[in-house]
């Protein structure tokens, strides 16, 4: 079983990088302080405690304080109320000093050594906290903001791109509506023309596909399965204009079920299939068409007699329909799909390979 990351949204990010923000200031950072200059363990927790306390100050200051002034480019009104909230945190600070003083489980000694700073008398001092580290803790706090943002800029940049696939593939997939319209229409006028029985039978046909194109084409993926069918009709409509019904070999390996894929992916490479392969005067006619799923990939292979006389590279083969394909596969599966041909003597073969683990 293969090891799929966690993918996180930039609310998730965001909300993580403020936990072990608040985690390392409130907890991790005095823990270490207090280990090293108390010789009793609840001095340290108490410290850690009153660190805990002055917290609601730290994020009022990078929610609050940061988007209103610098968030919205109001620099010099951030360079004004600055002092302003130093005040606000000393007055937290202290507030802080008293709550711990009233607490009996704090040992004596501690909340004795806080009463000794007088956090009740501002005439006592201007700063009851190092105003070096109160500066130090609000640059953390606005470097964590300003990681925010960058994740917010990222995911917004993300979103753009994706719509602007999104909006290349649509493009792309209506390029194949006509075209695959275009060549059916053609061959019920080639059978109208000969008066052939089977025109009303690829007309009916041709409705069914039509829904399938107009409703289902509309989502982003189809079931595997709906994809299959349609190969099947389609494959029906290309054998009425055939006088041999086994020209066409349309063979499944493995299960297509819960599997999605985007709607008429394979559509090109058959339509140039029938169209190099079928449409041309030779004596032995056939085409070969394989759907091989796994648990990792899926494995679409269709292969054509070729006229000896005739040279199909892969520019021949290709045209509109197989730079289509190329350009899906490189916005649908980048790095998960490689698209193989081989022209050998006789035969032509295309391989699309996915990877859908």
């Amino acid at each position: 079983m293969r090891f799929r990351p966690i993918v996180l949204s930039y609310r998730q990010k965001g909300l993580l990088a403020e936990l072990v923000y608040l985690f390392v200031t409130g907890v991790l950072s005095p823990l270490a302080v207090g280990l090293q200059i108390f010789s009793q363990f609840s001095f340290t927790w108490s410290l850690v405690l009153l660190n805990i306390f002055q917290l609601p100050l730290i994020i009022l200051f990078y929610r609050i304080f940061l988007p209103y002034t610098i968030g919205k480019g109001k620099y010099l009104l951030a360079v004004v109320l600055f002092p302003v909230y130093i005040l606000l945190y000393e007055l937290g600070s202290r507030l802080s000093s008293l709550l711990m003083i009233h607490f009996p489980f704090i040992p004596e000694v501690y909340r004795n050594n806080l009463l000794s700073a007088h956090p009740e008398d501002l005439s006592k001092g201007y700063f009851n906290q190092s105003l070096g580290y109160t500066c130090l803790v609000l640059l953390g706090a606005t470097s964590l903001y300003v990681v925010k943002l960058l994740f917010k800029k990222q995911h917004n940049l993300s979103v753009v791109e994706t719509e602007k696939l999104k909006l290349e593939l649509n493009q792309l997939k209506i390029q194949i509506q006509p075209h695959f319209f275009f060549n059916t229409l053609n061959n019920i006028y080639s059978l109208s023309v000969q008066q052939s029985p089977g025109a009303p039978k690829m007309i009916e046909g041709l409705s069914s596909i039509m829904r399938y194109v107009i409703y289902e084409c509309r989502h982003e993926t189809v079931k595997l399965e709906q994809e299959v069918d349609f190969i099947r009709n389609y494959i029906y409509l290309e054998n009425l204009r055939h006088t041999a019904m086994d020209l066409i070999d349309f063979s499944i390996q493995g299960e297509i079920n819960n599997i999605n894929i985007e709607p008429l992916l394979f559509m090109p490479l058959i339509e140039n299939t029938f169209k190099h392969a079928l449409g041309q005067h030779m004596q032995d006619k056939w085409v070969k068409m394989v759907l091989s799923v796994d648990e990792n990939e899926l494995i679409f292979q269709i292969s054509n007699a070729k006229n000896l006389s005739a040279k199909m590279t892969a520019d021949k083969y290709g045209g509109i329909g197989l730079v289509n394909v190329r350009k899906r596969l490189e916005l649908l599966y980048p790095d998960n799909h490689e698209l193989i041909i081989h022209d050998e003597p006789g035969i032509f073969t295309v391989t699309l390979v996915i990877n859908i683990s």
